[in-house]
């Protein structure tokens, strides 16, 4: 028998293992997570799964550009979420900034009030930046300390809006550049509540 001849026959039996196994592997995999084919699927997967946030008309929407690319999967839509509330987060710091900058009218107590929340933004976005990094490097025999580590820093993540909001109510103030922050800061607290619901939700159920 020449070499070319037992190449083939040892490549067909080499198939003939593999096949099986990787279509059992597949069929694992596909009753753990429903394969969605098409975008309208994975919306409705998205809209399904919003449900359990606070603000689930905002989760939906937020997370409507990424159906093309999400597969059925709570981790990969955990991700997504914490990745959209990390991009907002660092808009509204960049726009805050920029705003105190300008040195945009307003009163010395709402200057200190803003200084305050920018300070509370670098927290966030370091905080929602390392929770990111935790749920792209999750390992299944470190997987409950990942999210334990992933659902504290969200958590602060809330708690550091809460306290640039809280900030501002203080001054009992109607000021234009109070309206405009804390309309802001609103909106990024209700993103990060809802991406930590989403955590939340895929480490009950792995």
């Amino acid at each position: 028998m020449g070499m070319d001849q037992l190449v083939a026959i040892l490549s067909v039996i080499t198939f003939a293992v593999i096949l099986p196994s990787v279509a059992a592997a597949a069929t694992t995999e596909d009753m753990k997570y429903p394969v969605y084919h098409n975008h309208a699927d994975i919306a409705e997967f998205i809209k399904t799964s919003c449900n359990v946030t606070l603000y689930p008309k905002l989760c939906v929407s937020s997370l409507s550009s990424y159906a093309g690319r999400l597969k059925a999967k709570q981790s990969d839509l955990a991700k997504a979420a914490v990745a959209v509330s990390l991009s907002n987060a660092r808009n509204v710091s960049v726009w805050a900034a920029g705003l105190k900058a300008r040195g945009a009218m307003m009163s010395p107590r709402e200057n200190a009030a803003l200084k305050d929340c920018l300070a509370d933004f670098r927290d966030t976005t370091y905080e929602i930046k390392g929770s990111l990094v935790e749920l792209k490097n999750l390992k299944p025999e470190n997987f409950q300390f990942q999210m334990n580590n992933v659902q504290t820093w969200m958590s602060a993540a809330l708690t550091d809006q809460d306290s640039c909001l809280n900030g501002f109510k203080d001054l009992h103030a109607n000021g234009h550049v109070t309206a405009m922050v804390s309309g802001s800061v609103q909106n990024a607290r209700k993103l990060i509540s809802n991406a930590l619901a989403l955590v939340n939700k895929f480490a009950a159920t792995g």
